[in-house]
């Protein structure tokens, strides 16, 4: 038998989804507008619009939380107030982590799936904002230098896409390239989702009969400069992965119990 609140949650959950589609449609065609008409300067625009889909975010999980989805608890994240220039890492079990970070993290800059681009809710949202494509790697680190240079931190999740409950960690070489190749640190920020929800296997409506506490926690920041300047930048890319894999595994050993293997597969 369900529990009371149960169905109150499932009713919520798809009410708060379906305000994020109409937000994204409703900032993409009348406030991104707006804002290309009054901001003639580009980075200024492109700054603006980040910081709006920040409140926009904030304004979600806010939402989320007041009508008894979830709880959100932060964790050290006053260090990341003054942060500027990082490559943000974090593991990836639910389909809302990267909301979550942007709307606690007001200058984060992303790289997103080309599909995104093409997506009838978000494609205006994430190509006004100048979020950077990963379809061409060459064109990447090149966005990604730009992005680093005017002090945005750039988030990115190692997997690649969202982790499957059970199944070892697969990363990907994505986030250790952008941080050699432009040369930046690490700011690890670890995710726990109790009970497990919104994962790649679930839908929406596959709420789980307790409410849904999510935690970030951000961790100290990672020197990745020994890894810079290397004769070889692909086994540079590849040891930084594999130091990254090992810190996660320790976390999630830490936060979960238990440990996970890890595979290291081609950017």
């Amino acid at each position: 038998m369900k529990p009371a609140n149960y169905y109150w949650r499932l009713f919520a959950t798809g009410l708060c989804f379906a305000c994020f589609g109409i937000g994204a449609l409703f900032i993409s065609s009348i406030i991104f507008p707006l804002q290309t008409l009054l901001i003639k300067n580009k980075i200024k625009r492109n700054k603006i619009a980040r910081y709006t889909i920040h409140k926009a975010f904030a304004l979600f999980v806010a939402m989320m939380k007041f009508w008894g989805v979830l709880t959100v608890k932060l964790e050290k994240f006053e260090q990341l107030k003054v942060m500027r220039s990082q490559v943000v890492i974090a593991n990836h079990p639910s389909l809302i982590d990267v909301i979550l970070i942007v709307a606690y993290l007001p200058n984060a800059d992303c790289v997103v799936k080309s599909a995104l681009f093409k997506n009838p809710f978000l494609r205006g949202v994430v190509k006004r904002v100048g979020y950077i494509d990963n379809d061409d790697s060459e064109q990447l680190f090149m966005d990604c230098k730009k992005s680093l240079a005017l002090g945005c931190n750039i988030v990115v999740f190692p997997e690649g896409t969202r982790s499957i409950n059970g199944q070892s960690l697969v990363f990907k070489r994505g986030a250790a390239n952008i941080a050699v190749r432009c040369q930046a640190n690490y700011q690890p920020i670890f995710i726990s989702v109790k009970p497990s929800t919104l994962t790649k296997k679930e839908s929406w409506y596959d709420v789980p009969n307790k409410k849904v506490v999510i935690t970030l926690t951000a961790q100290t920041p990672i020197d990745n400069s020994k890894y810079f300047n290397q004769t070889n930048t692909s086994l540079a890319v590849r040891a930084l992965t594999r130091e990254t894999q090992q810190y996660f595994c320790k976390e999630l050993e830490l936060h979960d119990g238990h440990s996970k293997n890890f595979k290291i597969i081609n950017y």
